[in-house]
């Protein structure tokens, strides 16, 4: 591996590659992204607002919808109406799967994948903590429902997230998180989404031995890719 990577082929490829890939990354990468942070929270702050609402004025019964599932689908519809064919136009519960990363685990659905974002629901109805990881996208991470709590190297006390709070890890930024309890969020990263897939996929060869999960993964992926890229969506 050391002979390849200082072979004089390899390094006349990066040589070339480098600014190219610099250029993309200030000019051409910012220029490919749909959505906003704000409007994310905005419509999350509503739908959140109006759950709240409904649960106060709603009265007592044995057959009741999971708030959770009409929160999510609630902010799904919102997401639509603003964004259209760039969120996915179904929610169902056989598109979500398990995600491993950093130590933490949860569960996920995919509203939107391209090579520069990505926008999903993540999170717990147990608890999970871990690593962020280090990758090149912002990260904003709006809480839905639940907490996040969440700690810098240098932290000593931990910055707490709440419903229709945002928390924004810049790109190249770590920290370590935790959701104590039941959490839901919609996360949207802005960057080198192709970069940030291996963080998603090496616990299933360390750990979880997950390949149907890992298949599902990949193939939602993919799928969600493929759609955006025919829409000439990058």
């Amino acid at each position: 591996m050391a002979s390849i990577l200082l072979s004089p082929k390899f390094m006349l490829v990066l040589t070339i590659l480098a600014p190219v890939l610099y250029q993309a990354d200030k000019t051409w990468l910012h220029k490919q992204y749909v959505f906003s942070p704000e409007t994310l929270q905005s419509i999350s702050q509503t739908a959140i607002a109006a759950a709240a609402n409904t649960n106060a004025n709603a009265n007592t019964s044995t057959t009741t919808v999971s708030t959770t599932s009409s929160l999510l689908s609630s902010i799904h519809t919102a997401l639509r109406a603003e964004y259209g064919d760039a969120i996915t136009p179904t929610l169902a519960p056989e598109d979500w799967f398990f995600n491993n990363a950093g130590g933490a685990m949860g569960n996920m659905v995919i509203l939107h994948a391209s090579l520069t974002e990505y926008l999903i629901f993540f999170g717990t109805p147990l608890w999970t903590g871990g690593h962020s990881g280090v990758h090149l996208a912002d990260d904003y991470f709006t809480i839905l429902e639940g907490e996040e709590h969440v700690a810098y190297a240098h932290s000593l006390e931990p910055i707490v997230y709440g419903p229709g709070q945002q928390n924004h890890l810049r790109r190249g930024d770590v920290v370590y998180y935790t959701m104590p309890g039941k959490c839901y969020a919609l996360e949207l990263a802005q960057g080198w989404i192709p970069a940030m897939l291996p963080f998603g996929f090496i616990e299933t060869f360390t750990s979880t031995f997950d390949f149907g999960n890992l298949w599902k993964t990949v193939r939602l992926t993919a799928t969600r890719m493929a759609e955006q890229a025919l829409r000439g969506k990058f």
